[in-house]
């Protein structure tokens, strides 16, 4: 008998039990917002939340190509039409004014929060400028929606409202409806009531859309394109599953195929696989535990543990002996293999005290994975085999004995990478960093094209500048807003704000909503007028009887708050720039924007100093460089933590830097490939160099210790052989991913490890 079938059966039960726990209470969560830093800074803790969860987020815009322009415009308001029935939607906007209803509140208040506040706006003058163009309305041939309002609102006060609400920047219409600028394509705007990040909200939302369009459309030629957070959500989820499943299976494979050419003995495919699902499970139950979730992100990292935690099983099955019993050949290989573990698992301690979400579960998931897999192979593995086991001869023992006698073409090797590594350090003139979050998005580059193409023709602010206005309640913001708007108004350098909409523009402070009820024109002032304009005009004397008495009653209101704005069609343009924080209120408004950063925030500091103006990607880049530089200085305290581990392991401080400077100088080449690669680095290469850094301890440990004195060298030179192929391997593989976060990790470990073993085995037969 190969194996002892009742521990395999105890282990394998075990493993089933946890599988089913994991597969019913496991909530996988695939938004990037986990790998942002949190902040520490009230403003910093505001961008962030901005950022996962602000308005924005809840932005659709659609785009409907193929036809012709009478195509498009009828497509769009059917299809508008359509959405805004839907359960979904707070908001549909395509471009006609009748895409908003008469809300009956906003009618009422129409002459207390109108934009139109000037002293002569009830002139006589103006009246009949008005009636003259209602006249004109009346005689188009397409009906207007507001002709049932003439009597009550002849100035259009109501129309002219939400057409300014509507026109959030200068859109391009054509049949009535948004075109983009070049006319090919028919816009709409979206705002779901789901948040971005309820992935599975808006993947119904998303279906929804589809599915309508095609009924609306029936068939014909028309295409709809549809772009903005909660879509880039939704297809980062989906590549983030694909690829995790994909990637596992062609490393689990490789896997296989290199254990089964090293030993050529099937059952120990079985053994090697069981440390490694112990490792998985155990990590993605922990981090459910703690953190209520695991991240998507941090299940694809648990491929990673099939290059690693199969280094234990690797090191017992190339060190077994046909005279050694497999428990006394573990006991012989523990104590090198128990350090290693240690010092890597304080490499790892580093990630569990970052403001990262996601990189704290990467840490507890490798942390709990490699002990799990440590101690099973330590405590279990052995009790699988029989007493009298005889262990297949490893493969490529020849070959291996060759390359012992020419220790000196590693060298060689190392050295030439370690001069070019550092010259490209030294040398050159591009940056070693990466601070922009952007660049760790896992969409194609022909999505977020798309994106800013629509964003261009859709959305006037520019989602990466903002100002922010602080104030104890919302009434405080108004009042706010509406001084920056008097500034800007007497501000003649202000062009460098082509526009910017303040949520004051939409509701006035309630103390302006006064002041407007006093220039509001008693009704006998109001009369004279009205007779006056409607000069030569066909319109009764006695037909505006319901305008004259609006204005009494608009005389007396009491102004309108904002919570009773939020009960209107104005509830989401307002929310989307006044939000209550933790401890006050604030405005953040958005800015469309002509000019670099630097002579926009000089102008604004010296135009607005009673706000803060804020340049999204900046704040965010200079958040990620901070912490950059706290977890270097995290780093370089695990490193000495672990050179006063090796030097307590090891009994002697010469023997823990003997055991350092090998992987030091690993970690030094890589850095350098990967600069003259191109590649610059991010947070996740340097998290990356940690793994690293574990994974070069353990073969500077086991290349150094002391049983190959005694003829295990070429057996320790076999084993680590084999750990180093299967784990570049696996990482290799991780490096094709279109995940930057994988793509980085599996590129900057896949040439660690290659460096690693190269220095390890050229350098600590130089310094042992």
């Amino acid at each position: 008998m190969t194996i002892r079938y009742n521990t395999l059966v105890v282990w394998l039960s075990a493993l089933l039990l946890c599988s089913w726990w994991a597969f019913s209470h496991i909530e996988v969560r695939t938004d990037m917002s986990l790998f942002l830093p949190e902040g520490t800074a009230p403003d910093q803790k505001l961008l962030l939340n901005e950022i996962n969860q602000g308005e924005a987020n809840r932005l659709l815009m659609m785009a409907i190509k193929q036809g012709d322009s009478a195509g498009r415009a009828d497509i769009s308001q059917q299809f508008a039409a359509q959405l805004r029935k839907s359960p979904f939607f707070e908001r549909v906007e395509n471009g006609t004014p009748s895409s908003i209803e008469i809300d009956p509140v906003l009618f009422k208040y129409r002459y207390l929060i109108s934009t139109d506040d000037s002293a002569d706006q009830f002139s006589p003058e103006r009246l009949n400028t008005a009636l003259v163009q209602r006249l004109e309305e009346l005689k188009s041939p397409f009906p207007t929606p507001f002709k049932d309002l003439l009597s009550a609102d002849p100035m259009g006060t109501y129309q002219s409202m939400l057409g300014n609400w509507l026109a959030e920047h200068d859109i391009n219409r054509e049949q009535g409806v948004w075109h983009s600028k070049d006319g090919e394509m028919a816009l709409l705007l979206a705002q779901t009531k789901a948040g971005g990040l309820d992935l599975d909200q808006q993947q119904l939302v998303l279906s929804f859309i589809s599915t309508e369009f095609a009924r609306v459309s029936n068939g014909q030629a028309y295409e709809l394109i549809v772009s903005g957070p909660a879509t880039f959500g939704v297809e980062s989820r989906n590549i983030i599953h694909n690829e995790s499943q994909s990637l596992s299976i062609v490393a689990s494979l490789l896997i296989g195929f290199l254990l089964f050419n090293a030993y050529r003995f099937l059952p120990y495919l079985l053994i090697a696989a069981l440390p490694l699902l112990s490792a998985l499970l155990a990590g993605a139950i922990l981090c459910q535990l703690f953190f209520d979730e695991l991240h998507g992100i941090t299940l694809a990292f648990g491929i990673t543990l099939l290059g690693v935690t199969l280094d234990y099983p690797i090191h017992l099955f190339s060190h077994l002996r046909k005279e050694h019993a497999v428990k006394k050949s573990m006991q012989e290989i523990w104590q090198t293999m128990r350090l290693g573990v240690y010092t890597t698992c304080v490499a790892y301690l580093v990630l569990l005290t970052t403001e990262f979400s996601g990189l704290r579960q990467l840490g507890l998931f490798t942390l709990t994975g490699l002990l799990t897999a440590a101690l099973t192979s330590r405590f279990f593995l052995p009790h699988l085999f029989p007493t009298a086991f005889l262990p297949p001869k490893p493969k490529g023992m020849s070959l291996l004995s060759t390359l012992l006698n020419r220790r000196k073409w590693p060298s060689l090797v190392l050295y030439i990478a370690a001069i070019i590594s550092l010259a490209s350090l030294l040398l050159s003139m591009n940056a070693l960093w990466q601070d922009d979050i952007a660049t760790l998005s896992p969409l194609p580059q022909a999505l977020l094209k798309q994106d800013r193409l629509l964003r261009q023709q859709l959305v006037s602010s520019e989602p990466n500048h903002l100002l922010l206005v602080r104030g104890k309640d919302p009434e405080s913001i108004l009042i706010s807003t509406e001084a920056i708007r008097e500034r800007l108004k007497h501000d003649h350098e202000r062009q460098i704000l082509t526009d910017i909409k303040l949520p004051s523009d939409y509701l006035p402070s309630q103390h302006k909503q006064r002041l407007r009820q006093r220039s509001l024109p008693d009704s006998e002032q109001l009369s004279e007028n009205l007779q006056q304009g409607i000069g030569e005009t066909p319109f009764r004397d006695t037909a505006f009887e319901p305008f004259i008495n609006d204005i009494q009653k608009s005389r007396a209101y009491a102004p309108l708050t904002y919570s009773q704005a939020l009960e209107t069609d104005l509830k989401p343009r307002l929310e989307s720039m006044i939000r209550q924080g933790p401890t006050d209120w604030f405005g953040l408004i958005p800015l469309h924007m002509e000019g670099d950063s630097e002579s926009i925030a000089t102008y604004l500091n010296k135009a607005l100093p009673d706000v803060r103006y804020l340049n999204l990607r900046s704040e965010i880049s200079g958040l990620v460089g901070d912490f950059r530089e706290q977890i270097l200085q995290r780093i370089a305290l695990g490193g000495l933590l672990m050179l006063l581990l090796l030097w307590y392991g090891l009994g002697s401080l010469k023997a823990a830097l003997n055991t350092l400077i090998p992987i030091a100088v690993a970690i030094l080449t890589t850095v350098g490939v990967l600069h003259l690669s191109g590649e610059p680095l991010n947070l996740f290469h340097l998290i990356s160099l940690m793994l690293v850094l574990g994974i070069g301890m353990d073969y500077s440990l086991f290349f150094s210790r002391h049983e190959q004195r005694e003829g295990g060298e070429l057996l320790t030179l076999h084993a680590l052989s084999v750990c180093a192929l299967s784990t570049a391997g696996v990482f290799a593989i991780l490096a094709s991913s279109s995940i930057p976060v994988l793509h980085a990790i599996g590129q900057t470990v896949a040439i660690g490890v290659a460096m690693s073993y190269l220095s390890t085995y050229a350098l600590s037969r130089r310094i042992s």
